[in-house]
């Protein structure tokens, strides 16, 4: 009996592992503390984010609940992504509900998410990787992440056309 478990759990954990039932990262409340604001590691006030008709500062994002997610991206970064959830985003905004909204970067890239998009509601607008805010020249200062695609997209069943970085407004489409 107990080798046919120590059979069953190598064969979960192969699949977990390899197969198509990868596991989604985890995204968890943030339980660390706040970054020191300097002018050599803080975008600014300046940059602002439009959210329909309204406008935030990275500093009124920060008073969203906060959370972090460990993944490592297709094109690089690794580490713990900090940040809020998107719909919290939202709904800070006045959005309550929606079909659809409209992400546009600072390079005018656009991206549409729907309600019912896969992972929507542990979809993260992050501003932070580990101990450090993005920086404007590094795609910065607001990723918008999809923690449950990120296995999916080191392995190349998932494109990361979702994926935004230098997000400098949020419209609602329907």
């Amino acid at each position: 009996m107990t080798i046919i478990r120590c059979i069953a759990c190598a064969f979960v954990l192969a699949i977990a592992t390899f197969g198509h039932a990868s596991l989604a990262a985890v995204v968890l409340p943030y339980d660390g503390s706040s970054l020191e604001k300097t002018a050599e590691n803080f975008p600014g006030e300046d940059y602002r984010l439009m959210i329909g008709k309204r406008s935030f500062s990275l500093s009124q994002i920060e008073k969203l609940p906060t959370f972090q997610v460990k993944i490592k991206t297709y094109w690089g970064e690794d580490g713990v992504f900090i940040g809020v959830k998107f719909n919290d985003l939202l709904r800070e905004a006045g959005i309550e509900e929606f079909r659809r909204v409209m992400v546009r970067a600072s390079n005018d890239y656009k991206i549409t998410v729907s309600a019912s998009d896969v992972g929507v509601g542990q979809t993260l607008l992050v501003y932070r990787i580990d101990d450090a805010y993005l920086a404007l020249n590094d795609k910065g200062p607001f990723w918008l992440v999809w923690p449950e695609q990120a296995e999916a997209l080191l392995t190349g069943e998932e494109q990361g056309t979702q994926w935004i970085w230098g997000v400098v407004e949020i419209r609602k489409v329907r």
